[in-house]
């Protein structure tokens, strides 16, 4: 096995933002998910949104438009519930 170097054109994958239940989006949390994994979630702390994203066993590149967007959406479905 030998290390390889990262791609110079990364792929940059989508991210979908699901709400489970009107219970988890009174916490304020919405679900990122991306290329078929949880990637991290927003949850309310001290009354502002906060986003957590988790640990990784490899890199995964999303760009900052998906993830604004991503955020947008969360807002959006959230304030549904």
């Amino acid at each position: 096995m030998r290390n390889t170097p990262p791609s110079p054109t990364p792929i940059q994958h989508d991210i979908q933002v699901i709400v489970v239940s009107p219970e988890e989006a009174s916490f304020g949390v919405a679900e990122f998910w991306s290329d078929h994994r949880l990637i991290g979630f927003t949850r309310l702390e001290d009354g502002d949104l906060t986003l957590r994203i988790g640990p990784s066993p490899e890199d995964l590149v999303v760009g900052t438009r998906a993830l604004a967007g991503a955020l947008a959406e969360a807002n959006r479905l959230l304030a549904r519930y």
